[in-house]
């Protein structure tokens, strides 16, 4: 890997970020022999990768069942169609990978040091220009020009999320859907959720929108000061941007019993002691108990959000991910309107979507 503040003017192939897509093009091209030049704002490459997992790097799902992605889910599928998987991708790369019983994939080592080191050890041929923000990007002859000053024939856009410049893709013709924060806590009445700030639970958590349960996910719920979060809320965070304040979290927080089980039972020998206070206080303690409900009142900052939705629709790319308005030009990753549940998923289409850019743009 070379990292210099001194870079030439003209490029074969420039690419706009080097976080996890970005740096996947980059290290194939340099397997390739090929050349290319990576523009990112952080001071070292691949900085978000380490974060992910919880340090682990969830760096895919096996199997992968598109029932997970949302967006353009249609284009996503044809990206997929001949995608060997994250595992064989990085075993490419030496990296080894092990995968838990929910079809989680993680590095044999369990932690996210390890895929980042093999990714930017494999960028022999990459030249990173660090610390750097894209300010512009125009379209000129034979090429693009970014930054006023950089010439790349072709140009890989690789970045996304909320503080990606995509206005910037505005600019060259195309639309934006705006990014809304996909994976996150959900904001509540604080009223509801401090007093049970840090428990704990697992449960079977419903969005109901005008007394209709619209998607279901089971798992681990975290109270918090004025919020929920946990994998199961944060799969149903998303719903927030389409249903707004109508919607209500349910959470039954013992789906294994039936109501009429849970008649013989005492709250205080099933739940936290906390949450059988809360529940004593309620008309019907077991009735509630099967669906404890909490109004929305928004997702949470885009700060706490693990991946943003929205982006460039898949109608104005090509299947190579090339841009229809111009053909040089790649969006790769975050910044198409696709997006993942937990588990992988999100990274899983990062790659991907890298895999099929690369292979494009050696015309492959």
């Amino acid at each position: 890997m070379v990292i210099s503040m001194n870079y030439k003017n003209h490029h074969e192939i420039a690419i706009i970020g080097g976080g996890a897509s970005g740096l996947a093009v980059a290290a194939l091209l340099s397997r390739s022999g090929r050349k290319s030049l990576i523009i990112e704002r952080n001071s070292k490459p691949g900085k978000k990768l380490l974060a992910t997992g919880n340090g682990r790097c969830n760096l895919g799902h096996f199997p992968l069942e598109m029932s997970h992605y949302h967006g353009d889910i249609g284009f996503a599928e044809h990206i997929f169609a001949d995608w060997k998987g994250a595992q064989a991708f990085f075993r490419d790369f030496g990296l080894i990978c092990r995968r838990d019983t929910e079809g989680r994939l993680y590095p044999y080592s369990n932690t996210a040091n390890s895929v980042l080191e093999v990714l930017r050890s494999a960028c022999t041929k990459t030249e990173f220009l660090l610390e750097t923000d894209c300010t512009t990007l125009e379209s000129v002859k034979n090429g693009f020009l970014i930054n006023k000053n950089i010439f790349a024939r072709k140009v890989v856009w690789a970045c996304g999320g909320f503080n990606s410049p995509l206005e910037i893709l505005k600019g060259l013709g195309h639309t934006l859907i705006p990014p809304f924060p996909a994976l996150c806590p959900i904001i509540t009445d604080k009223s509801l959720t401090n007093p049970l700030k840090g428990i704990r639970v697992r449960a079977l958590c419903k969005a109901v929108a005008n007394n209709k349960v619209i998607k279901s996910e089971y798992g681990e719920v975290q109270f918090n000061r004025d919020s929920l979060s946990g994998i199961c809320i944060m799969n149903l965070s998303r719903l927030v941007r389409d249903h707004s304040c109508s919607l209500t979290l349910s959470l039954d927080l013992a789906p294994e019993f039936t109501q009429e089980q849970l008649n013989d039972i005492p709250l205080k020998g099933l739940l936290h002691s906390k949450i059988a206070a809360v529940l004593e206080k309620e008309k019907n303690p077991r009735k509630t108990l099967k669906d404890l409900r909490f109004p929305v009142k928004s997702a949470a900052t885009i700060e706490q959000a693990q991946i943003m939705s929205g982006g460039i629709p898949a109608d104005e790319l090509n299947h190579d991910l090339s841009s229809k308005i111009h053909p040089n030009l790649y969006i790769i990753g975050e910044s198409v309107n696709v997006d993942g549940d937990c588990g992988g998923y999100n990274l899983e289409w990062a790659w991907a979507s890298a895999d099929v850019c690369y292979k494009s743009l050696l015309n492959l």
